[in-house]
């Protein structure tokens, strides 16, 4: 991975964190609170809630926007102590930065932040030799992509991001 790549993947970041973003909650059909979330797009960020056991207690979503991420964010922590919505974890009241699961959290954030970029390289580094070894640039892709996915599967940290990846990869290669 060049620095340059490394250079315009934090610039999106920023620009991103700078965007406008909404609180949302999830209600049950009686009108009980579920969940409040964050995000610059509720509706796929609610996808991604559809694989929670919790999931079909949700009858209703509603939002509230602000001009940025942080802002918003901020508002989600500040509604989940005072509104203690049924199903968040991160931000109720016994969710503190001393708790056992912050800490345990925050101790995995290095290691899986580390382990997330050796992925890329592992990535960058087949595609080269892919590259060097003849292959076109579509099958010399596909195999720093496998090799990714099978780098995350093996740490076991990362269960989402290696279906997400295979589940584009197999679409990817059907369209072919």
């Amino acid at each position: 991975m060049s620095v340059s790549d490394e250079q315009n993947r934090e610039a999106k970041r920023a620009r991103r964190w700078r965007e406008p973003a909404a609180v949302y909650r999830l209600w049950d059909a009686d009108g009980k609170l579920l969940y409040i979330g964050s995000a610059h797009d509720p509706e796929g960020r609610c996808k991604e809630h559809q694989k929670k056991p919790w999931w079909p207690e949700v009858a209703s979503r509603t939002e509230e926007w602000h001009s940025n991420r942080g802002t918003a964010y901020i508002h989600e922590m500040k509604a989940i102590r005072a509104e203690r919505p049924k199903h968040n974890v991160m931000g109720a009241p016994g969710y503190t930065p001393d708790s056992e699961a912050v800490r345990l959290r925050n101790s995995l954030a290095s290691l899986r932040g580390r382990l997330f970029g050796a992925s890329g390289r592992v990535s960058v580094d087949v595609y080269l030799a892919a590259r060097d070894a003849g292959y076109t640039r579509k099958q010399a892709d596909r195999m720093g992509k496998l090799a990714q996915i099978e780098f995350l599967d093996t740490t076991a940290l990362f269960p989402d991001a290696v279906k997400r990846r295979r589940e584009a990869l197999e679409a990817t290669t059907t369209e072919e």
